[in-house]
């Protein structure tokens, strides 16, 4: 069972498909757009809901998304399997689709998101990458077939410029030998057909050997071609021939490749086009603003804040609940009231929900499904069917009596309009309650104060009006559930300066009851309105403490964030301290090793040189008597800052930045390396020249930075100028060590630290170059630099 056409036309929904195919990049898409009706099945319209909730938010993540180059082939592949052949654009169409399909199968195969459905129909496209690759080769991107399409091609297309070549050739001697340019009536090379020409006079015609293929609307110039010409023009003609014969071979036998892969090209291109309309439904949400309503398991129709989805400018929202409290709504007051807008919006929103589209309400909104909805809505009156206004009203009414049932949304605009209003009134009381007691969903407007009464008094029944203005005259289109709506004609009438006694002799014909009865519906009216005005109050004051509450919240969590930055801060730089601290002991210990393996080749000699240290000691203080006393004789007022000086232990010189400390050391700077030695293990050097640091591969010391410095470092969580000071001294290690390229990982974020570091690298005398990492390398959180 679906729902009619006529009723969806009268609900606007064409015109909601129109604005969806809008949105469409694809014909077959636009065509889903198109044949989009509203469904029955609970099931399936809640896969179509959440179709569009994974569009949506595959477009929130991804905002480029789509289906690309995807083209409308499904002509193509129709001439293919009649045998036809495809010319080189249509080729490039469908190469265009299968890359499409291919990019976006990869999507769907590499991102992790959650997109269940999307990637369900993403998994239909079967990549043909082999036939892509073939229409690449042999086309190029001008739509010409390419030379190396095939060898035989390739080689008849040279043999063709060739002969080409020797025809110009022959002509432009020609075109230089004066005595025949006096025959000419302009220095050029031409073609008519296929053939190479000159334009001659036509008073040489006699006097040029050639064969004429062409003359000029004057008959002042023929177009000749020379008899020398003429064999090389016949070879040419031949050559163009196979040529195209070539050509049509290979356009033939990409047309029979696609036509072995129609049937998987056809999948993929359905595939692309019901991703693309389930984007389209994505972007129709977003360009109005809409949201996934909730599926109610009853009859149910509750709609918060919600807007008529084609009306533009301000758009007084309406919020209801029908199938809950109450089952049949009755919408009084007066013609211009907005009663037919709120219908319209109801039934409207409901088709559009069972449709698998999202609705422009706000989110806690709930729709049951439908069987059928009915709406009699607008002038029935037919000139064809001599049908009257009433006469129409009642056909379409008698339809939906016969047919309504429990899962029936109705909506009758002006009920019982049309007639006796005493009888129209009757006779709407009657069709409501009928189809009240039937189960069904109702939303009726009328004018007839007798159905307030009616609403009164049957339970599950409720009256509604819209709002009027008395004061600007004007409906404010607000929906007023609870409350019937007044005719407000005697008010209306007295602002526009109608007398005061008609006024009053119209009043003396109401009955005491209605006169009862109007001043009740205008107190329930002021009543009504102090409680709105209340309400919103009410909800502005909630909207700021929720908001104050948000901020509160958001500060809170800051103050966290912070409090945690700052102690993962003070983690890291312990952390960095500790693994400086044992970096620098494993180079001095590696240091040591290196100094001991070099002078002491075997166990035997090093315990031989340990017993013998006392005699070698005395051996270099008879050669030095500065070394005299305790293995240096230096004393501390001997030695001066900045003064070079061997350290006996290290095997190594360096520069003194401190003088004795309390334990008697003296702060040594060995290249990078700064240590504090004791004075007995120092003696002057023989040349006091600053210490060079040593490049890689010099020395000791250069050796065990290489086998320490990592080729990487993880800048992450430092502030700008802590990284740069941190980086610095990591670039001068590398150096030292000689490493070629660094990884300097610095995360992605706000880009920030990203930015300060490359402008630290730019000006920076140890780089030669960097760059961001590529896939693999880190992309955006790392930059890659090159040492000099």
């Amino acid at each position: 069972m679906s729902i009619h056409e006529k009723v969806l036309h009268k609900l606007d929904f064409p015109k909601i498909q129109e604005r969806l195919a809008e949105f469409c990049r694809l014909p077959r898409s636009r065509e889903l757009a198109l044949a989009l009706r509203p469904y029955t099945n609970t099931e399936r319209i809640g896969k179509l809901l959440q179709e569009t909730d994974e569009g949506k938010e595959l477009l929130r993540l991804h905002p480029l998304f789509s289906v690309g180059g995807a083209k409308e082939v499904r002509p193509f592949l129709e001439r293919c399997l009649r045998g036809g052949v495809l010319a080189p654009e249509e080729l490039l169409q469908v190469r265009d689709t299968l890359r499409a399909g291919r990019q976006v199968r990869n999507f769907f195969s590499e991102d992790k998101g959650n997109f269940p459905r999307l990637r369900e129909v993403g998994e239909r496209i079967i990549p043909e990458r082999e036939l892509e690759v073939q229409i690449s080769a042999a086309i190029t991107e001008d739509a010409a077939v390419a030379d190396n399409a095939s060898i035989e091609l390739a080689q008849l297309r040279k043999a063709k410029a060739r002969v080409q070549q020797r025809i110009r050739e022959s002509l432009e001697g020609i075109l230089r030998n004066p005595a025949q340019q006096k025959m000419l009536q302009d220095l050029l090379i031409t073609q008519r057909g296929d053939r190479y020409v000159l334009p001659v006079k036509q008073e040489y015609r006699g006097a040029f050997p050639g064969i004429v293929h062409d003359q000029s609307a004057s008959g002042a110039t023929l177009f000749i071609e020379p008899l020398t010409v003429v064999n090389l023009g016949n070879e040419l003609r031949e050559v163009v021939l196979k040529e195209q014969r070539e050509v049509e071979r290979i356009l033939n036998m990409l047309a029979r490749a696609i036509e072995g892969k129609a049937e998987s090209i056809a999948d993929g291109h359905e595939a692309l086009a019901v991703l693309d309309f389930i984007l389209a439904k994505s972007h129709l949400s977003a360009h109005m603003n809409g949201g996934s309503p909730k599926l109610a398991e009853n009859q149910v129709v509750k709609l918060i804040e919600a807007r008529h989805p084609l009306l533009s400018g301000r758009v007084v929202p309406l919020s209801l609940e029908l199938g809950t409290k109450f089952s049949t709504l009755v919408i009084t007051g007066p013609n211009t009231g907005g009663k037919t807008v709120a219908l319209k919006t109801i039934g409207l929103l409901c088709a559009m929900a069972q449709a698998g589209l999202h609705i422009p309400a706000e989110s806690e909104s709930a729709v049951g499904v439908f069987t059928q909805i009915f709406a009699d809505i607008g002038d029935e009156q037919s000139v064809e069917q001599s049908l009257s206004t009433f006469s129409g009203h009642m056909k379409n009414i008698v339809e939906i009596v016969t047919s309504a049932d429990a899962r029936s949304l109705i909506l009758l605009d002006e009920v019982g309009a049309g007639t006796d209003p005493t009888e129209g009134a009757a006779l709407a009381m009657a069709i409501l309650a009928e189809l009240h007691e039937r189960g069904s969903r109702i939303v009726a407007t009328t004018h007839y104060g007798a159905l307030k009464a009616f609403a009164y008094e049957t339970a599950g029944v409720e009256n509604a009006s819209v709002e009027f203005d008395v004061e600007t005259l004007r409906p404010t289109y607000r929906l007023l559930v609870g409350i019937p709506g007044r005719s407000n004609a005697l008010t209306i009438a007295g602002r526009l300066g109608l007398e005061e006694g008609i006024l009053n002799r119209a009043r003396r014909y109401f009955s005491e009851r209605e006169l009862q009865m109007e001043d009740l519906l205008e107190n329930l009216e002021d009543t009504q309105r102090e409680i709105e005005v209340e309400k919103r109050k009410a909800q502005s004051a909630r909207a700021a403490v929720e908001q104050k509450h948000q901020e509160l919240s958001r500060k809170s969590a800051a103050m966290a964030e912070e409090y945690e930055r700052i102690i993962n801060k003070g983690k890291d730089e312990a952390e960095n301290i500790i693994r400086q601290t044992k970096r620098e002991a494993e180079e001095l210990l590696a240091e040591l090793k290196e100094a001991i393996k070099k002078e002491n080749k075997q166990q035997q000699d090093i315990e031989r040189a340990r017993q013998g240290l006392k005699k070698l000691a005395g051996k270099v203080e008879a050669k030095s008597p500065s070394l005299a006393g305790n293995n240096s004789g230096l004393r501390s007022e001997d030695i001066k800052l900045g003064q070079t000086v061997y350290m006996t232990k290290l095997r190594q010189k360096g520069q003194i930045l401190k003088l004795l400390n309390e334990s008697g050391e003296v702060l040594v700077q060995a290249g990078v390396l700064k240590v504090n030695v004791p004075l007995s293990e120092l003696r002057l050097a023989e040349s006091e020249k600053p210490v060079v640091p040593q490049r890689s591969g010099q020395g000791s010391l250069g050796r065990g930075k290489a086998e320490t410095v990592r080729s990487e470092i993880d800048l992450r969580g430092m502030q700008i100028e802590e990284a740069s000071y941190a980086l610095d001294k990591y670039l001068d290690d590398a150096v030292l060590s000689g490493i070629s390229q660094i990884y300097v990982i610095h995360g992605k974020g706000t880009g920030a630290l990203r930015s300060g570091i490359q402008e630290f690298l730019r000006g920076h005398p140890h780089v030669r170059a960097f760059r961001l990492g590529q896939h693999g390398e880190g992309d955006l959180g790392v930059t890659v630099v090159e040492l000099k």
